[in-house]
This record gives C-alpha cells, sequence and structure tokens, in this order.
C-alpha cells in the first residue's frame, strides 16, 4: 500500500528530530528514501522520490526552526579512475547512480561536505528543475582503504 503524504512527512520528521537530540547529526546518520516508503525502493523513482523527502525534509527543518542544512546524497558509479561530470541531462545523472538509493543528511552549516573545497558546484536548476536549492555539488574522492574513487552529489537546502 502507498504511503500518504502525511506518513511520509511523519516518518521524516520522526528521523530528523530523533538524530538532532541524540548526537546523530554529529554521527552523519542518515535516512534512505527507501526507509521512508517503501514504494521509493525502485531505481526509476529515486531521483522524483528524493526531491520529494527532500523538499519535505527542508519544510520540516523551517517549522522546527533547526539551524542545520537538509542534504540529499546521491552515490554515483565509483571506478578505479576518476571520472568527473560525465552526465548533462537528469536521464544521464539516474544512468550513473550506483546500488544505493539517495539518502537525507542533515549538517551544521560550518561543516557540510563541500566545506573543504574539493567539491565541484553544479546548476540545480538546469540538471534537476531544483532552482529553490541552495547548491548543488558533485564530489569525487577516494577512501584510504579503497582503490576506487567514490563519486557523489550533494543538493543542499
Amino acid at each position: 500500500m502507498m504511503m500518504t503524504q502525511e506518513e511520509r512527512e511523519a516518518r521524516i520528521e520522526r528521523w530528523m528530530t530523533t538524530i538532532v537530540r541524540d548526537g546523530g547529526v554529529e554521527r552523519y546518520d542518515d535516512l534512505h528514501i527507501d526507509e521512508i516508503d517503501a514504494h521509493w525502493a525502485n531505481r526509476d523513482q529515486w531521483v522524483r522520490a528524493g526531491f520529494e523527502a527532500f523538499r519535505i525534509a527542508v519544510g520540516l527543518r523551517e517549522l522546527h526552526k533547526l539551524a542545520l542544512v537538509v542534504v540529499l546524497a546521491f552515490s554515483l558509479e565509483s571506478g578505479e579512475r576518476q571520472r568527473g561530470i560525465d552526465f548533462e541531462t537528469v536521464d544521464e545523472f539516474q544512468s550513473e547512480l550506483d546500488w544505493s538509493p539517495p539518502s537525507l543528511y542533515l549538517f551544521p552549516a560550518e561543516s557540510v561536505p563541500w566545506s573543504g573545497g574539493e567539491a565541484l558546484p553544479l546548476d540545480a536548476g538546469t540538471l534537476f528543475d531544483a532552482p529553490d536549492a541552495q547548491g548543488c555539488y558533485y564530489m569525487e574522492f577516494k577512501q584510504p582503504e579503497s582503490a576506487e574513487y567514490s563519486r557523489s552529489v550533494l543538493l543542499a537546502g
């Protein structure tokens, strides 16, 4: 059975209030969209559903007056070589998604992932039709224990 908008909002709100209260913000506790609504586990829904979850979370952040940045993170296919931004349309972007559904994060403004200068800005209004986002960033990095470069796109609100 499809969840209602109110049920989705309640799930995101529980996650937000819990991680603010129990230190989950500092642990980078995330919420994958398929944990919000099981229908959002379908890969074809990930981009649209991610934006819906993002909009809900930004609205709840405003409602609760939380001094935090809402981030929607998309994990892209990794590789042994750096690939850079190899997509121009939302369809090309969707084909680059890896096995993990997008997830929501909350960050203090002073510790957002792109503050280190290693992220490239993207135009969220053009790529995703998300002109209300405060920023969109592409990151490519190598974990110390990995032979592959990880890639992410982060939408901030």
